[in-house]
């Protein structure tokens, strides 16, 4: 909660931060589904040769979810994304609500609370 603080203080728009978060989890969602399919992760993720490095990162990430834990978090996303474009809900409310629950914050102890 305290990333999303600094990053409002720094006057990072909301739309902005939620699109970054769905799109790292996106990232860690199809790591996993590539790894569970034996796939190329490289491939899978879209990745350029000069950023191969980052495929220990995701695979890292990805190990402390489950599918359930990252799907249900993109689904979380979508749908903060558009009900808060119909006014049904405030995007900061809602970003801090789907970041407090138990999904989005990995499981395992000594884990870094830093998204790369």
């Amino acid at each position: 909660m305290q990333i999303l603080d600094n990053l409002l203080y720094q006057k990072e728009p909301l739309q902005k931060i939620l699109i970054m978060l769905y799109n790292h989890f996106k990232k860690l969602y199809f790591c996993k589904l590539a790894l569970n399919l034996h796939k190329d992760v490289a491939i899978s993720l879209g990745l350029k040769p000069n950023q191969t490095f980052l495929v220990n990162k995701y695979k890292k990430q990805a190990s402390y979810f489950t599918d359930e834990e990252l799907e249900k978090t993109l689904n979380e996303f979508i749908n903060l994304d558009y009900n808060s474009k119909i006014g049904k809900i405030d995007l900061d409310i809602g970003l801090r609500s789907i970041l407090c629950q138990g999904d989005v914050v990995p499981r395992q102890k000594n884990v870094p609370q830093t998204i790369y």
